[in-house]
């Protein structure tokens, strides 16, 4: 006898805006009867992800709450929540005649129309890198007063010391952007990094300054494909809110709003 499978659900926000922070968060703490602080780190990173591992019976029970709370769900099986396909960079963009073309790393010019975008989706991140610093450094103070103090009392020459090479490591971040486009065309994924992108297709629009830049090119592609469904940090940078409150805190947070997007934008 063959056993059936069973089949797995999670529960989805259905607006392409998930509830802010403190909705979710107060909804989180009723539904799944947890204080409001772990509440709140639950929603910090929900990404618009009501419930996940469900059994079909416990997704519709999360289905009645989330319509009892006036939040609009859908329950979608997990299977469909696979991971989305490695972006390809894009280096260059410009738009003629109703058509978006860009060219790739590897040089290669493509094009798309508006309805070919599905998700626009655009996140701040923090770039760290460490790089290793070798500088030349004599005796310090304190040994040439010794040696001087030798040579005076005895007479004798003494080598002031010599020179040794010190390894720092130095670290720094960099705050940078990126603009991810998921395509109709076999779930293409795309990205543009504001920090290695050629904005010269903005033509008379391009500034001196790579961030107003990427600004711009989000203003530009979300006129060009309205229909594509934006996440939240496209939305802030629209309407010019501050990016940093966002809760990007991992690569990871950006990947899961872009699952649930990618869902919601095949329905």
């Amino acid at each position: 006898m063959t056993e059936t499978a069973t089949i797995i659900f999670s529960v989805l926000a259905a607006d392409e805006r998930p509830p802010d922070l403190a909705a979710l968060s107060k909804f989180i703490a009723e539904a799944r009867s947890v204080n409001r602080e772990d509440a709140g780190r639950l929603a910090r990173h929900a990404w618009g992800f009501l419930g996940e591992g469900l059994s079909e019976a416990d997704a519709d029970g999360l289905l009645a709450k989330c319509a009892a709370a006036g939040i609009k769900a859908v329950k979608t099986p997990s299977s469909r929540l696979t991971a989305l396909k490695p972006p390809l960079r894009v280096k260059k963009a410009v738009f003629e005649a109703g058509v978006f073309n860009y060219t790739d790393a590897a040089a290669l010019t493509l094009s798309c129309r508006d309805a070919e975008i599905l998700v626009l989706a655009a996140a701040p991140f923090k770039e760290e890198t460490t790089k290793t610093v070798t500088t030349t450094e004599g005796p310090s103070g304190q040994e040439r007063a010794i040696r001087f103090g030798i040579m005076a009392v005895t007479g004798l020459p003494i080598g002031m010391g010599k020179s040794k090479e010190v390894k720092n490591e130095v670290r720094s971040s960099e705050l940078s952007f990126c603009l991810d486009l998921i395509l109709r065309t076999e779930g293409t994924r795309l990205r543009v990094s504001s920090n290695d992108f050629d904005f010269s297709g903005l033509k008379e629009k391009k500034t001196y300054s790579s961030q107003t830049n990427f600004r711009v090119l989000c203003a530009e592609l979300a006129a060009f494909a309205p229909g594509a469904l934006k996440n939240a940090g496209l939305w802030a940078m629209l309407e010019g809110k501050p990016l940093g409150t966002l809760p990007y805190d991992s690569a990871a947070d950006f990947e899961k709003e872009l699952r649930r997007l990618a869902v919601l934008a095949a329905r």
